[in-house]
């Protein structure tokens, strides 16, 4: 999934180079689950045919613990079929009902409109637009969403 060119054209970052880099993903992955017993959800097709097909990974996750970070990366052949809602109200849900002290937020590339539509749909606004710390290319822009008013400590949090 990692390695296909139509996703990486929508986030250079999510770029898989080797099989070993994704799995430290991987590991960091489970890490998350063992340390807080939550984290990013992998995504199964349930429609007959194609039961258990993977169409991507997606979800809430603590970041910085600071905020619940919703995210989501769908095989492009999974595009416009409603799972980006479907995994961002599940998220949101669980996020509300876990930690709901902590504010729902998103990072998303600027460039990304697939993703910036997604998590306006899914109720977050736009609170931070700065230069994207994790893409070597310096004219890259990232767009920091949430579901409430963020404090500059949070905001320096979430974007360095």
């Amino acid at each position: 999934m990692y390695s296909d060119p139509r996703l990486i054209e929508c986030d250079p970052t999510l770029a898989h180079s080797s099989i070993a880099h994704t799995q430290a993903v991987l590991e960091r992955r489970i890490s998350e689950w063992q340390q807080h017993g939550h984290g990013l959800w992998v995504l199964e097709s349930s429609e007959c045919g194609s039961a258990g097909e993977l169409v991507g990974i997606g979800g809430c996750r603590l970041l910085a613990d600071t905020a619940w970070n919703l995210s989501f990366s769908l095989r492009p052949r999974s595009w416009g079929c409603g799972y980006a809602r479907e995994v961002a109200a599940a998220g949101i849900e669980y996020a509300g009902a876990s930690r709901p002290g902590l504010p729902v937020t998103a990072v998303v590339a600027k460039h990304n409109t697939r993703s910036r539509r997604a998590v306006e749909r899914a109720g977050l606004r736009k609170e931070w637009e700065g230069p994207d710390n994790h893409d070597p290319d310096p004219a890259s822009v990232m767009l920091l969403y949430a579901d409430r008013t963020l404090s500059d400590a949070q905001v320096l949090a979430l974007t360095r």
